[in-house]
């Protein structure tokens, strides 16, 4: 059967071509209808079964124990990194202490190896740090910042090693401690030794962050850790869906939330704790949250030019101070933290108020043997030191005396302990005790023997 549209496309309106799509016999409706309903019943049906899949599986990723070890890591690393950025006062104050002299000479020294130093740290900070290196993109801009001189540069240039050079200025500051030395700026070896280890101690940090920059938290956890993160909410984004059939009623909370709260919430955190990782991996990098190098470069070179040049000479004059006739020196406090209470130290236990009528008391064993008549008890039977014989060479005369001896000899008896009527009331309870509940069961018998006796006779 022929279904004819041409009258209702004679011509090409917007309004022409729409009464074409509202057509039924013949239209497109009429012959995918049925096909898309099966696509819809089986849509629906096949999506409810991956969300309740996902629903259930999702809690067998361990995101929390991956995600809090890598973070750990991280922050471990990111502390040592900071810890290990090399600051330069320690090392010259010693240099301004112990190269003495105000002379042109003495101010040269100090100042060339205060200087080397900050050209060793500008060195490594130029090779793992992408702001240091925009900074001095090329050797000729150190000399131009005047970090180092062009005989310093060539020096520097014609040091042939296959690996880097930081190693030279610091040569360099070593060797002109040992020419102060030799000059008598410097007045023994014990502050020699001292500066070198000052500076030992700088380039050993600067060293570390060189390594944590060459060798990094392996690529292969990284990427688990970020995969696993995004692979967990993706399936989340199915398992957390809002069901609106009656086949997965286990899957259904209380509420009927069209919007997943606690989804989000779980979102914010586990991503944030993500994030912070991915910011604290390379604080040597151009993010907002890394170390402000180039400012510690121009801090420690300033600092240290001040230090190592200023007037050693030139220290105020000693007089007394403000508490010299104070036994208890008290400081003064601004209005606002003058009535804030204090807290010392003073001990947790302080508090404690115990009773004061107590009397002391020897510690009892397990036993009920006090500590003090146990290890003042003397054993019964010791055998004497002639029962004892050298062992012979076998002979027939040497063992004839060994058995007369053992036959001959008998064990020295010590006599037992006296038990005598101590002064105080407390050892005679403890003697009491230990007669009437000792050890040997002939004690309470007789006791009670006795206790039996002194009645009969009085009654």
């Amino acid at each position: 059967m022929t279904v004819t549209y041409t009258g209702d496309v004679s011509n090409c309106s917007l309004k022409a071509f729409g009464k074409t799509l509202f057509r039924w016999r013949g239209s497109l409706w009429k012959s995918v209808y049925w096909e898309l309903l099966i696509w819809c019943i089986a849509y629906a049906t096949v999506f409810e079964d991956v969300c309740a899949l996902c629903y259930k599986y999702a809690e067998y990723i361990p995101l929390t124990f991956m995600l809090g070890f890598y973070v750990q890591q991280v922050i471990n690393r990111w502390t040592d990194m900071f810890n290990n950025m090399g600051w330069c006062d320690n090392f010259s104050l010693y240099v301004s202490s112990y190269i003495q002299g105000t002379s042109l000479r003495a101010r040269m020294m100090k100042r060339n190896v205060a200087r080397y130093m900050i050209l060793m740290q500008t060195l490594v900070y130029r090779d793992i740090s992408i702001k240091v290196r925009r900074r001095f993109p090329t050797p000729e801009s150190l000399v131009a910042a005047g970090f180092i001189n062009e005989t310093e540069k060539t020096l520097l240039d014609e040091t042939e090693t296959p690996h880097k050079k930081y190693w030279v200025p610091v040569r360099w500051a070593m060797a002109i401690i040992r020419q102060a030395r030799s000059e008598g700026l410097v007045t023994n070896d014990f502050a020699v030794q001292d500066m070198y280890k000052k500076l030992l101690d700088f380039r050993t940090n600067l060293q570390t962050v060189s390594l944590y920059d060459w060798v990094p938290l392996p690529l292969v956890y990284t990427q688990v850790v970020f995969l696993t993160v995004r692979l967990y909410f993706t399936i989340a984004l199915l398992g957390r869906q809002y069901l609106v059939s009656n086949r997965y009623k286990d899957l259904k909370g209380p509420l009927d939330a069209y919007v997943p709260i606690m989804t989000m919430i779980q979102f914010v955190f586990y991503v944030g704790w993500m994030k912070v990782a991915e910011a604290l991996l390379n604080p040597y990098g151009d993010d907002d949250d890394d170390f402000e190098v180039n400012w510690a470069i121009d801090r420690n070179l300033q600092v240290s030019l001040k230090i190592v040049d200023e007037n050693p000479g030139f220290v105020p004059a000693v007089v007394k101070d403000k508490f010299w006739h104070d036994t208890v020196p008290e400081p003064l406090y601004s209005p606002e933290t003058a009535n804030i209470p204090h807290h010392p130290p003073v001990g947790s236990a302080v508090g404690l108020v115990p009773p004061t009528d107590v009397i002391m008391v020897p510690r009892v064993n397990a036993d009920g043997e006090s500590v003090s008549s146990a290890s003042n008890a003397n054993p019964i039977f010791v055998r004497s030191m002639s029962a004892v014989s050298n062992r012979s060479d076998g002979s027939f005369i040497g063992n004839t005396f060994r058995r007369l001896s053992r036959l001959t000899s008998r064990p020295q008896i010590s006599p037992l302990p006296e038990f005598t009527r101590r002064q105080s009331q407390l050892e005679d309870d403890e003697f009491i005790r230990q007669m009437a509940f000792g050890g040997n069961f002939f004690y309470p018998i007789a006791f009670l023997a006795s206790f039996l006796f002194i009645l009969l006779v009085y009654y």
